[in-house]
């Protein structure tokens, strides 16, 4: 299973293109607030390291697309363009002389979604890129150590989109409806039942790293927030 992140200024305007992929066997993780990082800050994420497909949503301008391009396509990840039509050589040539790998229509049926993305699938199966690590400022040794080692446990889309929620509010409790509405645009009982249960998975994955103290912290009536300063160990 490959891991596609979907960039975006709206994550309920990819959930059509989110469940083709996610039939096509990819695991698939839309972030607003990676985009957030790349385009306020001026640098990517370490957690964008773990995404051999990286797809640039229709809601991103073409201009803001291509400040974001030479930072994306030094990596080795192939990068696309999300698309609501069908491209035309001439776009397609356009898009390869600005460094990308193509392009995915979200209008398509499935079987067309897995051809467009058939020659770049085959590529990172027999690539092994070596994400770049970039240094960040005003970060502490500890706080780095332990969002970096977050990443490698073998989370599902859904667990890596509370995770980056939780993260992206630096050790601030994020509530529980905030939460279900990053996750699924609205909040009910059984959506709320949904968050538990994604939480405790979480937990329950990173059983396999030694901790001095809970990463995920639950703050009864009010949310959940990372605790940015845990010490971890592999085991």
């Amino acid at each position: 299973m490959i891991r596609v992140l979907v960039l975006t200024k709206n994550i309920l305007t990819e959930e059509i293109i989110t469940k083709k992929l996610q039939h096509l066997d990819y695991e698939v993780f839309c972030s607003t607030s990676i985009l957030n990082e790349i385009q306020m800050e001026g640098h990517i994420p370490e957690l964008v390291n773990h995404f051999p497909i990286i797809v640039i949503g229709e809601t991103i301008s073409s201009y803001e697309m291509e400040l974001m391009l030479p930072s994306l396509t030094e990596r080795g990840q192939s990068v696309l363009r999300e698309v609501d039509h069908h491209l035309s050589e001439e776009e397609r040539t356009s898009l390869k002389k600005l460094g990308l790998s193509g392009a995915v229509q979200n209008s398509v049926s499935v079987e067309l979604l897995r051809e467009q993305l058939a020659e770049v699938t085959t590529q990172q199966h027999q690539r092994s890129f070596k994400p770049i690590v970039e240094e960040k400022p005003s970060v502490s040794v500890e706080e780095d150590q332990s969002l970096s080692a977050l990443t490698l446990v073998n989370l599902s889309s859904l667990e890596l989109q509370v995770l980056e929620k939780l993260r992206s509010c630096s050790g601030e409790i994020v509530s529980r409806d905030d939460l279900c509405t990053t996750l699924w645009g609205n909040v009910t009982q059984s959506r709320l039942a949904q968050l538990s249960s994604l939480i405790r998975n979480i937990k329950l994955k990173l059983e396999i790293l030694q901790v001095d103290q809970e990463i995920i912290q639950t703050i009864w009536g009010k949310g959940y927030r990372v605790c940015t300063d845990a010490t971890l160990q592999n085991k």
